[in-house]
């Protein structure tokens, strides 16, 4: 289901908002052992209810009218459940405000149904084997459609939530892949803007160089219309202040492109699978019968490390998380983490929390000269992606993996399903230029609708 057919059964009197997250949590109930939602909202229904009472009066209060959605379990909701991370250090963590992008969601007439699930702080707690989609709150997420598949993560009950049907739409985070990988996986499409286009107020942190909220979807169309809704800017985010932000026109991105340039990138010494060399040749077919050209761009490598950036700004980060929070939750430093897990073993140290304790051994200081120069060095080999486009004119690089430079340097990206081969999920990721956002997303949308022809001609 997306969110253009539940608008329009709303529109038509077909459905109320109230049937609507009865719906929803029909299937989250019928889907509980795939563990997607940490906590559904008591709001819920009292807000379908007000939103169908509105509707009855000529009140609309965005896009997202009385249409339930999902937040990370990350992401502050002040309803009056916790707010964990999947950390049971936080289960005593009841936001004191909401998130800038719950509050987004709300005006736009969004029902938060609850908080998804996810990899505990976001996949940054243990080096030592910890699974994508395990934490000590409320355990383990599980693939939907394949448990022998990993879920991956951290945006991983968000994905899982979406792909189940429990509703149309969630919102997820990326520090370093994490609304990509789970997406790929569970075979929707999600979208990372540009850094600095969603603002990360009142979202628990990992790093304040690389953090964003991003849609998650079942189709193009739904990432660009939520992303409409969240892409603001926002004095408590000094990110959001560096770029234009601007409604995107959603009729115009139905409209054809000029012809453009896409490059496939190639890593060196990687051999690409027949499934993936499939994938791609059909990809670049897509792009040709779309007007566009295609020429390969071979890559030295696929991933960047930067772990010993990340480590310093997560303490930086979620220290200064919990000053503002203080007072909502007995934890106040990583220290604080640490040492509740230590207290708390059996439950909370399945894993053990390597990167907790290697961030607490950093300084935690962003101005420390050894991170700064770490840091520019960084940066200079992530731009790598972002200079290849300009120089050779492209309109999006692509890949059938997604890549570690575009979170590093702030591009936007965007993962399109392309099926399960061998049991294995399978995808395409485009990544576009810094703020070339409505561009990315036109263009996936195009790519979407011809990979649907191709579809409905194999499976008539």
């Amino acid at each position: 289901m997306t969110i253009t057919l539940l608008k329009q059964q709303l529109e038509q009197g077909k459905k109320t908002s109230v049937q609507l997250v009865e719906e929803a949590l029909h299937v989250h109930e019928k889907e509980l052992d795939k563990n997607a939602m940490g906590v559904i909202s008591p709001y819920a229904l009292l807000v379908a209810k007000e939103r169908d009472e509105e509707r009855k009066k000529g009140i609309i209060r965005g896009p997202l009218h009385g249409i339930p959605i999902v937040i990370k379990d990350n992401i502050m909701y002040r309803d009056g459940t916790p707010t964990t991370a999947n950390s049971y250090a936080l289960h005593d963590f009841i936001p004191p405000f909401n998130a800038t992008i719950v509050n987004d969601l709300i005006d736009a007439g969004a029902i938060i149904l609850g908080k998804a699930n996810l990899s505990e702080w976001a996949y940054f707690m243990s080096y030592d084997n910890m699974p994508s989609g395990f934490g000590s709150m409320y355990g383990q997420v599980k693939h939907p459609f394949d448990e022998k598949v990993d879920p991956y993560g951290s945006s991983t009950g968000s994905a899982v939530a979406v792909k189940l049907g429990i509703v149309s739409a969630a919102i997820g985070t990326e520090t370093n892949g994490s609304l990509m990988a789970p997406a790929y996986q569970c075979q929707i499409i999600s979208y990372k803007p540009t850094f600095g286009l969603v603002s990360k107020h009142g979202i628990i942190p990992i790093s304040p160089t690389q953090d964003t909220a991003g849609p998650m979807a079942n189709t193009v169309l739904d990432c660009a219309l939520l992303m409409n809704v969240i892409n603001h800017i926002d004095p408590h985010d000094s990110t959001t202040l560096k770029h234009e932000h601007r409604l995107f026109d959603l009729d115009q991105m139905k409209k054809p492109i000029h012809p453009s340039t896409i490059g496939f990138m190639m890593i060196k010494g990687h051999t690409y699978s027949e499934d993936e060399q499939s994938i791609m040749m059909s990809a670049k077919r897509r792009c040709h019968a779309l007007g566009h050209m295609t020429i390969d761009i071979e890559l030295e490598k696929a991933q960047l490390h930067n772990d010993p950036t990340l480590l310093v700004e997560f303490k930086y980060a979620l220290n200064a998380f919990f000053q503002q929070v203080q007072g909502s939750t007995q934890v106040k430093s990583l220290q604080d983490v640490i040492q509740f897990n230590q207290k708390h073993e059996r439950r909370c140290l399945t894993y053990g929390q390597s990167i907790l304790i290697a961030s607490e051994n950093t300084s935690g200081d962003l101005n420390d000269p050894e991170y700064l120069k770490t840091r520019q060095s960084l940066l200079h080999e992530a731009q790598l992606l972002e200079s290849i486009m300009k120089e050779q004119g492209l309109l999006a690089l692509a890949a059938p993996v997604w890549l570690g430079f575009a979170p590093i340097y702030g591009n936007p990206s965007i993962c399109i399903p392309e099926g399960v081969y061998q049991g294995q999920p399978k995808a395409m990721v485009f990544v576009g230029k810094i703020d070339d956002d409505e561009m990315l997303l036109r263009f996936a949308h195009h790519y979407e609708q011809i990979q649907k022809e191709d579809h409905a001609t194999l499976n008539p």
